[in-house]
């Protein structure tokens, strides 16, 4: 018995210590170099999972058309649309035209993204201005498209200049509307006019008419006025003036009246016609130089 248990002994370590080598990892073979993979156009079988064979040379009819194995981006799914209408499109795109529209025929195009606009920029349609601000409006950022919305940003309106208070004793009018002005002035034109719009001015003193004469025959003149001279005289030649108001005299005191002296007002620097001289602007008959002599001649002119 004892030589039995000396005998397994030696088994049953050996068996105890001995373990077999570990198997070697198992590797998926490496991704095989891009655009080196032959493939036939329409079998993506020698590609590896997401690799389309793309063509890569001119394909010739009746032919096989060959090409390499190449990991295409995705594009995302394609979502048709009627140009106008973006019920089917995600919020975040608007249906874009992708052909020339055909008039009776519905206009076709794609959902496609809309640009980002940068910060501080409200994109919105040229006529609403719900979306802008009270001191911006909806101005056109691109060219209108017939039967599209027309696209653009809100943009701050500019602010009109100052209206400029007219100075003291100046009244602005329209040109043909005398309505702001006295009675002695017209509305003139103060500026170039712009066709529709008004014709804007200031209420001007309308001059005097001036009215020529000869000295010494007031006829022309109004009732109030006489003819002035204006120049020197010439010998031959007819005396010219103008007729000018005559200044009313200032009340004379009634404890010391003024006579009045009859004939007609002095001339240019004084002068009156033979036999008479100037006192106090008229010309009297020389003598105590108030007309009192030969008033009788003068009552015979």
């Amino acid at each position: 018995m004892a030589s039995l248990v000396l005998f397994t002994l030696p088994l049953l370590t050996l068996a105890y210590t001995y373990s077999p080598a570990p198997s070697p990892p198992t590797t998926s073979p490496p991704p095989p170099p891009k655009y080196t993979v032959p493939c036939l156009m329409g079998d993506n079988r020698p590609c590896p999972t997401s690799w389309t064979c793309t063509p890569t040379q001119m394909c010739t009819s009746g032919s096989p058309c060959g090409g390499l194995c190449i990991d295409i981006f995705t594009p995302p799914p394609v979502i048709p649309c009627t140009v106008g209408n973006d019920a089917p499109c995600i919020p975040s795109s608007s249906c874009t035209p992708t052909m020339v529209s055909t008039p009776g025929s519905p206009w076709l195009g794609q959902c496609i993204a809309l640009p980002t606009p940068p910060p501080g920029v409200t994109p919105c349609t040229v006529g609403n201005d719900a979306p802008c601000t009270p001191s911006s409006s909806c101005t056109p950022t691109m060219i209108s498209t017939p039967g599209s919305p027309w696209l653009g940003q809100c943009i701050a309106l500019p602010t009109p200049p100052p209206v400029s208070t007219p100075p003291p004793g100046v009244t602005p009018c329209t040109v043909g509307n005398d309505a702001p002005c006295t009675p002695s002035s017209t509305c003139t034109p103060t500026m170039i006019s712009t066709p529709g719009q008004p014709w804007l001015g200031q209420c001007i003193a309308t001059p005097i008419p001036v009215t020529p004469c000869t000295v010494g025959n007031d006829t022309p003149c109004l009732p109030k006025s006489t003819c002035t001279p204006t120049m020197s005289s010439t010998a031959g030649l007819p005396w010219l003036g103008q007729c000018i108001a005559t200044p009313t005299p200032p009340p004379s005191s009634p404890s010391t009246p003024t006579p009045t002296p009859k004939g007609r007002k002095c001339g240019w620097h004084g002068r009156c016609e033979q036999g008479r001289k100037c006192v106090k602007g008229w010309c009297v008959w020389k003598g105590d130089g108030h007309g009192h002599e030969h008033e009788h001649e003068h009552e015979h002119e």
